[in-house]
């Protein structure tokens, strides 16, 4: 699969927005990413970044509503539903020796 220099870029820009929540410490969500993404983008006084960083933005912010209206379902390799039953009381095993 061959990325464009605008999706490289873009990808890059998230990484960068990533980092700098990690840097602050801060919880690495879906909303906090687009909202960093948004921060940066006014801040950035190179159209080309500036672009991308919007067109991040929007991306992640599409991925927020898509995840709200699909919990439960795939999302990209990922049963959104079977990831959260893992954490279910119900869902535990007991451990049974057999040796």
């Amino acid at each position: 699969m061959h990325r464009t220099l605008f999706e490289r870029l873009k990808d890059d820009l998230i990484g960068e927005a990533v980092l700098s929540i990690l840097k602050e410490e801060g919880p690495i969500t879906f909303a906090s990413l687009a909202e960093r993404l948004h921060v940066m983008a006014n801040v950035e006084t190179n159209d080309e970044r500036k672009k991308a960083l919007i067109a991040a933005e929007n991306e992640v912010r599409e991925k927020v509503t898509h995840v709200s209206h699909d919990r439960g379902s795939v999302i990209g390799d990922y049963d959104v539903g079977r990831i959260r039953s893992l954490f279910k009381k119900d869902s535990l095993t007991t451990s049974i020796k057999k040796h």
